[in-house]
């Protein structure tokens, strides 16, 4: 389990080092953070019920205990959700590309040790 651990964390941290993935960290932080305050005002939900809105809607997961009641809340939500699933979307490829690479590396390292 710990190795698990570990290769998570490698991956991570060459994650971090890609300018794209730290660039899609803070587009989901924004757009995180626009939501909330979005839905606090427009929909007069407390702070705590817009953030779980977000998490909910951006997660894919959609439980369907809140819904936006405005025209403008919906209108928004329709382009929140599609750039949201396109972000969830890049990171997942991003995170892949980099864990495939990583997982190459560890092999390409171990084949060299062998020969040594």
């Amino acid at each position: 389990m710990l190795m698990a651990f570990v290769g998570l964390y490698r991956i991570f941290h060459r994650l971090w080092h890609e300018p794209a993935f730290r660039a899609l960290i803070f587009l989901e932080a924004l757009l995180f953070g626009v939501g909330i305050f979005f839905y606090h005002y427009t929909e007069g939900w407390s702070w705590v019920d817009a953030a779980y809105f977000c998490v909910v809607t951006l997660a894919t997961v959609g439980y369907g205990d809140f819904t936006p009641v405005t025209q403008f809340g919906r209108l928004y939500t329709i382009f929140y959700i599609i750039i949201g699933v396109a972000l969830l979307g890049v990171f997942i490829q991003l995170a892949g590309k980099t864990a495939y690479e990583t997982m190459q590396d560890n092999i390409q390292r171990r084949q060299a040790e062998k020969l040594e």
